[in-house]
Order: structure tokens, then C-alpha cells, then sequence
């Protein structure tokens, strides 16, 4: 059986936007979502799939964080 992947949307304003998704597409349609939703004037500039979260920044983002276990987006931590 098939497992949700870990998304990080890098963004030109903001850290980024972090997703658990089945597919990159539906991970992508939430991140622009998010995007609209809180960070106008932001672009997404990048994409990395199955994100080590040891990579992402230790004192704003991963406090901030909810799981990364559950679909959805999880930074901004909206995903519960």
C-alpha cells in the first residue's frame, strides 16, 4: 500500500509551505491554496518531495509545525 509523502514548498517570502500528500499534484493544489490564503505577494520557488524535517529551520519552523504524519498542511500547521 501506497504512503502519503513529506512536501516543502520554499517560498520568495515566508520559510515555506510544508504538505503530507499522496500525490505531488494534490500536494501542490494545497500549497497554492495556502499560498493565496497567507502569503500573497509570495511565489512558490522550488519543490523538495519526502523532506528530512532535520532540514528545515529549527527555531521557527519545526516549533511551529503540527504532524507530518497526517495528510495535509502542516506548515503553516493547519492539518488537524
Amino acid at each position: 500500500m501506497a504512503t502519503p509523502s513529506r512536501f516543502w514548498f520554499p517560498c520568495s517570502k515566508q520559510f515555506g509551505i510544508g504538505v503530507t500528500a499522496w500525490t505531488r499534484d494534490d500536494a501542490e493544489k494545497m500549497a497554492r491554496e495556502i499560498l493565496a490564503k497567507y502569503y500573497r505577494g509570495a511565489e512558490i520557488v522550488g519543490i523538495v518531495e519526502n523532506i528530512d524535517v532535520r532540514a528545515l529551520d529549527q527555531k521557527h519552523v519545526v516549533p511551529n509545525m503540527g504532524p507530518v504524519t497526517f495528510v495535509g498542511v502542516w506548515y503553516p500547521f493547519l492539518n488537524l
